[in-house]
C-alpha cells in the first residue's frame, strides 16, 4: 500500500513537470487599471517614470493594441471587460437608440436590460466565487444575474485620484479581493480640451504617471507588488479636429432632418442614422457621395472587420468621418466652435491615432518583454480570467493569441499532453 501510495506521488510529480502544469492553484490577483484616452505613444513622447518602470519589470505593448469600433468611452471598457465586440455586447456607442424599447440610452443609464448582451468579467469572477472591487469601471454599477460587485462605487470625477487608489488597494490588502478594477478620467478629460500632444496633455500624464507610482508604493508597502498581476489599459486614443467650417460635415446641407429622419442618436466621428421608414434609401443615396471625408454605410455594407452590424441598436444608416473631420447635425454658430472640443476620438479603429496602450507586470508576466504586434482588445478579458483561474464566458477573444507572449509557462505541446493524459490514467488506475 504504502509502495503504491509512493509510485503515485512519483507519477502526479512527473505529470506536472513534463506536462509543464502548475498543479498549484493558479489564481493571482488582478488589478485592472484604465487611463482613459490614454494613447499609446503618449509613451517616448513625455517622461512617465512610472510606466517605464511596469514596462522594465513587465510586458508593453509598443505598438499598443487595437480597440472596437467605434472607439468611444463605455462600448470599449465594456469590450474590455467583456471580450466582446461591440455588436456583440450591444453597448455600440456613449449615446445609442434601441428600436425595441423604443428608448435612447446615455452613459448614466443603469438598467439593465442595456447591458446584459455581455458578461462582464466581474459578474464571471463573481458567479465562480472570486471576490471583486468595481471603481468607477463603465457599467460596473449595473446589477446583471442579480449580482453586483462586493465592492462598487457610481462615478464622481469629484473623488481624487489617491482616494481612489488607497480605496482599491484596501480592498485587495484588507479586504482579500482577488479582482479590483480601477478607473481615471486622465488624460481623456485634457486630451479633449486641449488637444492630443498639447501642453495640457503633457501635464496631465505627468499626473497620471504620478499616481500610477502611488499605486505601486501602496503595493509594496501591502507586499502586493510582486503578488498581484497588475494591467494598464485604456479605451481608445485622441486626435485633433480642425475647427473651421472646411472639417465639419454638416448633415443638414445633405438631407432634411424633418422629413428623412427619425432619429440621428449619436453624431462626431460616427454618425448613427435613422431614416423614417421608406426613406432609407434615398436618405443614403442623399448622404453617400456628399462629402469627401465621410464614408457612408449601409448597415449590411459596413465591412466586416468592424464587427459592427449585427445588433439592432446600430443604426440602419453609418456615417463615418475622416480623421480630423466632424459629423454635426445643423450648421454650428460661432458660439459652438468656441465650446468645442479640439481633442476627438471614435473614428476607425485601424488609425494610430486611437490606439491605446497597454502594459502589465506580476507573478504571471514576463519582465522586460516587448510586443511588436498588434492584439486586439478582446483578448484581455480571457486572459483575465485565465490569471484567476475561472471558466470564462463565451467571448470573442482567444487566450492562444496572447498566451505565449504575456505568460512565462507555455502551453503544453500535444505530445506532452497525451502523455499526460497516460500517466492520469496510470496514476488513477494503478
Amino acid at each position: 500500500m504504502l509502495l503504491r501510495s509512493t509510485i503515485k506521488l512519483i507519477l502526479v510529480f512527473g505529470i506536472c513537470t513534463l506536462g509543464g502544469l502548475d498543479c498549484a492553484s493558479t489564481r493571482h490577483k488582478v488589478l485592472l487599471v484604465s487611463f482613459d484616452g490614454f494613447r499609446y505613444d503618449y509613451l517616448g513622447k513625455y517622461a512617465t517614470p512610472s510606466f517605464d518602470f511596469v514596462a522594465r519589470t513587465g510586458v508593453r505593448a509598443q505598438l499598443g493594441v487595437r480597440t472596437a469600433f467605434v472607439t468611444k468611452t463605455f462600448p470599449d471598457h465594456y469590450t474590455i471587460a467583456t471580450g466582446l465586440y461591440e455588436e456583440s455586447h450591444g453597448i455600440v456607442s456613449n449615446s445609442m437608440y434601441d428600436p425595441l424599447f423604443n428608448e435612447t440610452f446615455n452613459i448614466r443609464n443603469t438598467e439593465s436590460k442595456w447591458w446584459d448582451d455581455g458578461e462582464p468579467i466581474w459578474t464571471t469572477a463573481k458567479l465562480q466565487g472570486v471576490k471583486v472591487g468595481t471603481y468607477f469601471w463603465p457599467g460596473s454599477d449595473v446589477q446583471l444575474k442579480s449580482i453586483l460587485p462586493d465592492f462598487s462605487l457610481v462615478y464622481n470625477k469629484s473623488i481624487s485620484f489617491k482616494t481612489r487608489v488607497d480605496t482599491a488597494i484596501d480592498w485587495l490588502s484588507k479586504e482579500n479581493a482577488e479582482l479590483v478594477l480601477l478607473y481615471f478620467q486622465e488624460p481623456d478629460s485634457a486630451g479633449h480640451k486641449y488637444g492630443a500632444f498639447s501642453s495640457g496633455v503633457e501635464k496631465a500624464v505627468r499626473v497620471v504617471d504620478d499616481t500610477l507610482g502611488y499605486i505601486l508604493e501602496k503595493l509594496n508597502k501591502t507586499n502586493l507588488l510582486e503578488k498581484v498581476n497588475l494591467i494598464l489599459v485604456s479605451d481608445h486614443g485622441m486626435t485633433n479636429i480642425t475647427l473651421d467650417p472646411s472639417h465639419i460635415i454638416v448633415l443638414n446641407e445633405y438631407i432634411n432632418l424633418e422629413a428623412d429622419v427619425q432619429i440621428i442618436p449619436d453624431f462626431g466621428a460616427v454618425a448613427a442614422i435613422m431614416p423614417i421608414k421608406g426613406r432609407e434609401a434615398s436618405v443614403y443615396d442623399s448622404l453617400k457621395n456628399a462629402h469627401p471625408n465621410m464614408t457612408v454605410y449601409r448597415k449590411q455594407d459596413i465591412p466586416d472587420r468592424f464587427h459592427y452590424k449585427n445588433h439592432r441598436r446600430i443604426m440602419p444608416i453609418i456615417a463615418i468621418a475622416d480623421e480630423g473631420y466632424f459629423i454635426v447635425t445643423r450648421t454650428p454658430t460661432p458660439d459652438d466652435f468656441a465650446k468645442s472640443a479640439i481633442g476627438q476620438h471614435g473614428y476607425d479603429n485601424r488609425l494610430r491615432s486611437m490606439r491605446p496602450l497597454f502594459l502589465a507586470r506580476g507573478p504571471s508576466f514576463k519582465k522586460n518583454f516587448t510586443i511588436t504586434s498588434i492584439f486586439e482588445t478582446v483578448n484581455i478579458y480571457p486572459m483575465i480570467c485565465h490569471l484567476l483561474d475561472i471558466r470564462p464566458a463565451p467571448n470573442n477573444g482567444s487566450l492562444e493569441n496572447v498566451q505565449n507572449a504575456f505568460y512565462n509557462s507555455a502551453p503544453a505541446s500535444l505530445s506532452t499532453l497525451s502523455f499526460t493524459i497516460v500517466l492520469c490514467y496510470v496514476v488513477f488506475c494503478f
